[in-house]
């Protein structure tokens, strides 16, 4: 594409250079330069690409694109390359890289989650229901990324919503493989990062807000902020009602909003009601009243003109968040034209979703449950579900925190854990470059306010492998914090650990398996 093309709709200044000249490719990382591409200078919290600019040229750009007052001799000896200059680089970066792949996202349905938990599962979800519908979907996050059922060849530099560039090239991907809906977890770095800022989302789902990220973010006013962008972005909202952030949210929204919630019944659209839990199964009446729908009543109407539809639901993952993530997967559904009754069956045919309630059945009576909960609100809802099947009669929690990351949520975790597990196992996560004795330190203050029964193991293996060796009947050993990871990150290393093979193996010696 030439640069007077790119940059049509995107103001700028030409320093230098030829507006006709081609380029080849968009890359703000230098290392990944080529021949033709143009490099843009962004500049970071950790690093500012305007001071790899002469490695790009090195490279054989034909373009740099700047917000500075770059020194013409950093780019000397090489004349034809162009220089282009705009205010804010990575403000204008996913317009650039959206312009350059021929806006992609505007030949599919795009729904955006985001959320403090749960993003993962109501992606899952939504994919499933749609594809259940006949749909051929793409779903980009932070366990799966695949189009059609097939992986994608993009590099990944970021766990949740990729970097511009990154995005620019799935979405091609996307669009060339004829995807009729993309679903994408959308984070609150992605968001305040800017990598989402030229996209317009069919659809915005909210699942819950906590405290989270306050290491990037510094304030939760700065958190619930990014996570606002994403409403301003969409055509249609689906949000928690039962979270108070909803308010929000809904002052803000761009589009009409569909609310669900299981508390909030009266102001929801979608409601769970009658919930009950019998073995690893949640069951509820999932009920949709279009006269609330507001500008969506069109949606989800069947021929028999009934206001109110109702259908019972059975998840395999017997958690009361479960059930909060099929709601917002049912009102993403009906804004994508998914009716009601097709969509609930496709609830019922059910998603695993791995290291998410994973259950593990071991012998004797005993069960492990292997999940992703990180977060203090996460380990709190988990717990509370975990607790309120009548399966379960003791529970054990094992549970560490990460280093490098917030800090503040490991006595609030610690306290949760106590207050809700028969005993707790604390342990390591992954410490980075912490100590991570220092780490279970601050996680025990908060077990000892508790006045719950706890121990220690900084060895996560044994801490796993204690707490299956002295189950009894009816014990479940929650194990939390990694969920689907399989890897340890000890200072600077990575290791293989994987929290389902080493309770396998832990149940294994007990006497086997019976199944997962």
């Amino acid at each position: 594409m030439k640069i007077r093309e790119l940059f049509a709709n995107i103001e700028h200044e030409l320093i230098r250079g030829d507006a006709d000249a081609e380029i080849a490719g968009i890359r703000i990382d230098s290392r990944l330069a080529d021949r033709g591409d143009m490099f843009v200078a962004v500049v970071g919290a950790k690093a500012d690409g305007h001071d790899h600019i002469g490695e790009a040229v090195a490279r054989g750009v034909a373009a740099v694109l700047t917000c500075k007052d770059i020194s013409a001799s950093s780019i000397d000896g090489s004349p034809g390359v162009a220089i282009i200059r705009v205010a804010d680089t990575r403000e204008i970066l996913s317009a650039l890289v959206n312009e350059f792949h021929g806006r992609p996202s505007e030949r599919f349905r795009l729904i955006g989650v985001t959320g403090t938990n749960g993003k993962t599962s109501v992606s899952a979800m939504i994919d499933g229901i749609l594809r259940f519908a006949g749909h051929k979907t793409g779903l980009l996050g932070t366990i799966d990324n695949y189009c059609g059922g097939k992986a994608l060849s993009v590099r990944r530099t970021t766990p949740t919503t990729p970097d511009c560039v990154e995005l620019g090239e799935i979405m091609s991907q996307m669009a060339k493989e004829g995807a009729d809906d993309l679903i994408m977890e959308v984070s609150s770095m992605g968001l305040k990062t800017g990598r989402v800022n030229a996209l317009t989302f069919d659809v915005g789902v909210f699942t819950n807000i906590s405290p989270e990220h306050l290491d990037d973010h510094g304030t939760m006013d700065d958190y619930r902020a990014s996570k606002l962008r994403l409403f301003s972005l969409s055509d249609h909202a689906v949000i928690n009602a039962d979270d108070p952030f909803s308010l929000a949210i809904e002052e803000n929204a761009r589009g009409d909003v569909l609310r669900y919630g299981i508390e909030n019944r009266k102001e929801s659209v979608l409601c769970a009601e009658n919930i009950s839990y019998e073995g690893d199964t949640v069951s509820f009446d999932m009920t949709y009243d279009r006269e609330k729908d507001g500008s969506g009543a069109d949606r989800g109407r069947s021929t028999s003109g009934v206001s109110v539809r109702a259908e019972r639901i059975a998840l395999d993952t017997p958690s009361r968040f479960a059930v909060y993530n099929a709601l917002a997967a049912m009102g993403a559904a009906l804004r994508s034209g998914v009716d009601f009754s097709l969509a609930a069956a496709a609830l019922r045919e059910g998603v695993r979703i791995a290291g998410r309630f994973e259950i593990i059945r071991g012998p004797d009576g005993v069960t492990a449950i292997v999940d992703y909960a990180h977060t203090a609100e996460a380990l709190k809802n988990l717990l509370m579900s975990v607790r309120a099947n009548p399966s379960y009669a003791r529970v054990v929690s094992v549970f560490g925190c990460g280093g490098d990351r917030d800090r503040g949520k490991r006595e609030p975790m610690g306290r949760i854990s106590g207050d809700l597990a028969d005993f707790t196992i604390i342990t390591s996560d992954n410490p980075r470059t912490e100590d991570p004795l220092e780490i279970i330190r601050a996680i025990e203050s908060g077990a000892r306010a508790s006045g719950g029964e706890f121990a220690t193991e900084p060895d996560r293996r044994k801490a796993i492998e204690r707490a299956a060796a002295s189950a009894s009947a009816g014990t479940v050993i929650v194990v939390s914090g990694k969920g689907h990871e399989d890897y340890q990150i000890l200072g600077d290393r990575k290791i293989h650990f994987d929290d389902r093979e080493i309770v396998r193996e832990a149940f294994d010696r007990r006497g086997g398996i019976s199944g997962a």
